[in-house]
């Protein structure tokens, strides 16, 4: 698995794109996939409302942003003139949890393998243009066990990280909920621990994409 990334960008809606090229229509649509089965829902279902469309090529990035699940499809064009371009502007656009299909009319006009490659190619980007994002950075959730005295250090800490105190339980001693972005998670455990003199105690909670 690779490292995971500093941040990624996921759809916050749908976007959709239409554009004649030597007489062929082809339309774009993306939207949101939180898994390989919601992407083929996706597909599925604008397949079926393009059911008289000559070719519905699509490609997907969803899952793991540090080892994402990356399938396409040329759907009975030439091989790698479709799915294989539609992907590549997902990975330029630093996507995941997104699906994109484009649909073509045939328009009598053959294209060629570069033309092919241009026109799904193109509509992609143009689709993806259009469409909303959010930035995301990959997050760690730690616990911090600390006395009372401690609670403001645990704070300033976790802002200078970039990160933010969740939630707090205030009994005989404090239990803090800390989210931080993943590259920061060991500066915080080493800033803290230095601070407190070992004081505070940094337990795992989870990691979250």
């Amino acid at each position: 698995m690779s490292e995971p990334p500093e941040s990624y960008n996921v759809p916050l809606g749908t976007a959709e794109y239409r554009i004649i090229v030597k007489g062929s229509k082809f339309v774009g649509y993306c939207g949101r996939a939180a898994d390989e089965a919601s992407a083929m829902e996706f597909i599925g279902a604008r397949s079926r409302q393009n059911h008289g469309a000559t070719h519905n090529c699509w490609a997907f990035r969803v899952g793991d942003p540090a080892d994402p699940v990356e399938r396409s499809s040329d759907e009975g064009e030439p091989s790698g003139t479709a799915g294989r371009p539609m992907l590549e502007q997902l990975v330029k656009n630093n996507l995941i949890g997104a699906v994109l299909v484009v649909s073509r009319w045939f328009g009598g006009t053959k294209l060629g393998r570069g033309g092919l490659i241009r026109a799904y190619g193109g509509c992609a980007a143009e689709t993806l243009k259009l469409l909303k994002t959010r930035i995301r950075k990959p997050s760690v959730t730690v616990k911090v066990e600390c006395g009372y005295d401690l609670v403001g250090l645990v704070e300033r800490t976790a802002a200078v990280c970039s990160g933010r105190v969740l939630s707090g339980d205030y009994l005989e001693k404090v239990c803090l909920l800390v989210e931080l972005p993943l590259n920061s998670e060991e500066k915080f455990r080493k800033a803290v621990s230095e601070a407190s003199g070992g004081n505070a105690r940094i337990m795992d909670v989870d990691a979250v994409s």
